[in-house]
């Protein structure tokens, strides 16, 4: 994982964050697992997903919402497709938590040119 410039991704911000006001992001590669979709101590991630290029990608479910006893989504392992990232946000301990960009090894050379 590296850090870089919340304006050198700013398209793909914009599309999944857009109140995002950090001033750095993380970038990774490989595969996401979703987890802590509930509130729990005052944490909670929220994921969506962008291509490249900065066009959100609208899920047929919200990740978020479903309650902790029925949430098929925790624990759900996501291989990221090329040209597409899936950006982790949310709040750790109350506070905004910096955003991580997941996106397939191919793509990040473009990411950190």
């Amino acid at each position: 994982m590296i850090t870089i410039k919340a304006k050198d991704v700013k398209d793909i911000i914009k599309a999944t964050f857009p109140d995002y006001r950090k001033r750095n992001v993380f970038i990774s590669t490989g595969d996401v697992t979703l987890h802590d979709l509930n509130w729990s101590g005052g944490t909670r991630s929220e994921y969506r997903a962008c291509s490249l290029d900065g066009k959100s990608i609208d899920s047929k479910y919200n990740m978020s919402t479903p309650a902790p006893w029925d949430n098929q989504f925790e624990g759900l392992k996501i291989d990221v497709p090329e040209n597409v990232a899936i950006v982790a946000g949310g709040y750790f301990c109350g506070k905004t938590r910096t955003l991580t960009i997941t996106v397939h090894p191919n793509n990040m050379p473009k990411l950190i040119d």
